[in-house]
Parts: C-alpha cells; structure tokens; sequence
C-alpha cells in the first residue's frame, strides 16, 4: 500500500502542468512541473527601479511557460540588457537596456533567432 501511495505521489508530482499547443519550445513543455508554473505565476517582490530606456516588443508564437523562459533567457544574455520580463499571456516582451550597448531592433532579431515572431511595439 505504501509502494503505492509512494508511486502515485511520484506520477503527480512528474505531470505536466500544462501542454504547449504551439510546439515551438520542443521538449521543454513536457519538462515543466505545476512547480515551475507556480514559480511563474507567483507574484514577485517589487524590484529596485532599473535605469535605463524601456523597449517592449510583441511576441507571437509563445504558447506556454516554456517559450517565455526561452524568449527570457535568450533576451538576458545581450549585453546591454538590464531587466527582462517576458509574459506569456500578452505576448508582450519588457525590457530597460542601456542603449549604448544594444536596441529594439537588435533585441528583435534575437527573439527571431530563438523561433518567434518579433516586432517593435510602439508603445
């Protein structure tokens, strides 16, 4: 009865929390636990005021937690960028850069170059 238990325990906790329906993220989606999307969904402490210019950009494509950690992750590592935040339900990428060092357009391409569709919001 314990293995039992034990092995139903460990079933839930492996479940994806969600299915990605775009299929852009590959294997990532079947890798995300409810810990991850808690993760995510938790509202974080505010943050220190980041100086520097705010580019947003329109995302398309994202089709779950998977995909924004990709856009984030790949948008974190230009130099230049001080804060990313990349949500998943409106498509929307903000981020502050030091525009010494990098653009929107620059940003854009690298999103492009992760696998989804990227412009400049006007905003």
């Amino acid at each position: 009865m314990t293995r039992l238990i034990f092995a139903a325990a460990l079933l839930f906790a492996s479940a994806p929390a969600f299915a990605c329906a775009g299929g852009k993220c590959g294997d990532e989606c079947s890798k995300a636990t409810k810990t991850e999307t808690a993760k995510t969904e938790t509202p974080a402490a505010t943050p220190a005021k980041v100086e520097g210019e705010k580019v947003v950009l329109n995302v398309t494509g994202m089709s779950c937690v998977s995909c924004s950690n990709k856009v984030t992750a790949s948008l974190k590592a230009v130099d230049g960028v001080k804060s990313a935040t990349v949500d998943v339900a409106t498509g929307k990428a903000e981020l502050v850069i030091d525009n010494k060092k990098t653009n929107a357009d620059a940003l854009a391409k690298v999103v492009t170059d992760s696998g989804f569709k990227t412009t400049v919001s006007t905003q």
